[in-house]
């Protein structure tokens, strides 16, 4: 006997459309709040001191551009700029080389002890950096690493790995196995297999894990304040630090001064765009 199917009641028009409206007011909100803060600091930094505090809302009469070279001479930004890419590129290169590797071994490889290992480095994502401080100033101290840069990548580099890993194990459970069996019918060992299989085709993923992890090297204060004491090996937040602390009151300069500390991530993340929207999905529907 055919089953009888009882159609499902559509939903009310109004229902649609008052929830899509939730949805793009909520969005609207979200993108006002994450880009009025950049577009006020950035007009700003064009602006006199008089001008931002007589109209701080206002277009620039006339842009100030040599606010942005007065800010990048007397605030040494030839040099921090110059740190900070020097411990977020390696920083960069060992997170994704670490996770990934690590991210395949957990949803590949089938070795004692695989899940619990997994949970292990899942705790380092409840852990703030904070709560080790103490432990990893000793730890880096003991190393002989304090004003040294290998001193910061290194920690940032730990610090970031559960996050990593996480992300990347997501990713490869989601690739079907036909992939892993076939280049295993070819020959291929367990590292031919993430070499020439799952290395290509986490392209997406890793451009994600990529501006994650030098946004969070190139905007890292704890780390560098707490190992970094020469004014020579500053970061760029260390940087900006002691440059508010001897213009206080030059707001334009300040304001110059935080724009030339993001051009160099937001530029990072238009460039990956694609592959940022793309491997932020990855787990969503199985992880």
């Amino acid at each position: 006997m055919a089953r009888i199917q009882v159609p499902r009641r559509p939903r009310p028009p109004g229902g649609q459309a008052l929830a899509r409206l939730v949805i793009h007011a909520s969005l609207a909100v979200a993108l006002v709040t994450a880009v009025v803060p950049f577009l006020w600091v950035t007009l700003n930094s064009l602006k006199g001191d008089d001008a931002i505090f007589n109209e701080p809302f206002s277009l620039p009469e006339k842009p100030r551009w040599a606010n942005f070279v007065e800010a990048w001479r007397v605030g040494r930004f030839g040099i921090y700029p110059w740190n900070s890419v020097v411990v977020a590129v390696p920083t960069v290169l060992l997170s994704l080389a670490c996770s990934s590797l690590a991210g395949y071994s957990f949803a590949r490889l089938r070795f004692p002890g695989n899940r619990w290992l997994f949970y292990v480095f899942l705790i380092g994502l409840a852990v703030p950096t904070n709560a080790i401080l103490i432990p990893l100033f000793y730890t880096v101290r003991g190393l002989g690493l304090l004003d040294n840069l290998l001193g910061v990548i290194l920690p940032q580099v730990a610090t970031g790995l559960p996050f990593g890993i996480f992300m990347m194990r997501a990713f490869f459970r989601t690739l079907p196995g036909k992939l892993e069996d076939a280049a295993r019918i070819d020959g291929c060992t367990d590292l031919g297999v993430y070499r020439h299989i799952m290395l290509p085709l986490s392209t997406g993923t890793l451009g994600t894990l990529l501006i994650f992890s030098f946004m969070a090297s190139w905007n890292d204060f704890l780390i560098p304040y707490l190992f970094i004491r020469e004014d020579r090996l500053r970061t760029i937040p260390l940087g900006l630090l002691y440059f508010q602390g001897a213009y206080v009151t030059e707001y334009r300069l300040l304001f110059a001064a935080i724009v030339i500390s993001f051009v160099p991530t937001l530029l990072l993340y238009l460039a990956f765009q694609r592959r940022f929207i793309e491997g932020i999905t990855v787990g969503a529907v199985r992880g």
